[in-house]
């Protein structure tokens, strides 16, 4: 009598499972996160939380997308070969090159300083911006007459701040707009700037990469606040920003927020 083979169970199916779910909750993140997020009124009084809060979402809405995907296409492949190298050279050709284009891609969609940056770079760089010490800091004070002060991230940059912006503010004013672009240099918003920026930039068609872009250029500006509202007051801090940005609706809202 002849003994019928055992059939050996298909492992390949729960990994499916797996990654479908995977996929599903990377595009349910990616699609009600930013409609919770810009809802949400309590993102004003915590930028920070709101910040990490945008952030994790999208590292969860890529990372759950990207190991979903491959949990599917890769699944019943062996775990010591699963882009079947081993069967054709041409195999690791394709993934090498597949890796390269995501790097470059990568590196093509990086936000960098605008040339501003780079101005007030060279301009604290080579002294043509003598320094004058505010509160503790060294401030690089440019001839302008333009009301202008700036954060500027790398080793040499600093704060930069135009006499036209001086001229204007009272000693206590002034310090607060200098804690406040120093903040921004301590709490790395350019980059978190250029995160959001990047991602805007890589997956444009995305109306939540696009919101959180702009949200993220907004809560940086009330991060900064809230910790030269710490040192300096938020009255000083309230005045200093009717002065520096009295015509713009950001600034007409950071003033009202700090009141």
């Amino acid at each position: 009598m002849r003994s019928t083979p055992e059939r050996v169970p298909d492992r390949s199916a729960p990994v499916v499972v797996t990654g479908a779910c995977l996929v599903v909750l990377a595009l349910a993140v990616v699609a009600l996160a930013p409609r919770v997020l810009t809802r949400a009124g309590w993102t004003i009084d915590r930028p920070l939380t709101a910040i990490a809060a945008w952030q994790a979402s999208v590292v969860v809405g890529v990372a759950g997308f990207v190991v979903g995907i491959a949990l599917v296409v890769l699944a019943g492949r062996p775990l010591t070969d699963p882009f079947g190298i081993g069967d054709s050279p041409s195999h690791g050709l394709n993934v090498g090159v597949a890796v390269l284009a995501v790097i470059a891609f990568a590196v093509a969609v990086r936000v960098r300083p605008g040339p501003e940056h780079e101005a007030a770079r060279e301009a604290i760089r080579t002294g043509a911006a003598p320094h004058r010490e505010v509160d503790g800091t060294l401030v690089a004070v440019l001839q302008a007459d333009t009301a202008l002060a700036c954060a500027v991230p790398g080793r040499s940059g600093g704060v930069l701040v135009s006499t036209g912006l001086t001229e204007q503010l009272h000693t206590d004013e002034l310090e607060a707009v200098v804690a406040h672009e120093r903040a921004h240099l301590r709490q790395h918003h350019a980059a978190v700037v250029g995160f959001a920026e990047s991602v805007e930039r890589a997956v444009p068609w995305v109306p939540g990469a696009r919101a959180m872009a702009r949200s993220t250029r907004v809560l940086v500006e009330f991060a900064a606040d809230d910790a030269a509202a710490r040192r300096v007051g938020r009255d000083a801090l309230r005045r200093a920003v009717l002065v520096a940005d009295a015509t713009g609706a950001l600034g007409a809202v950071r003033a009202s927020r700090l009141s």
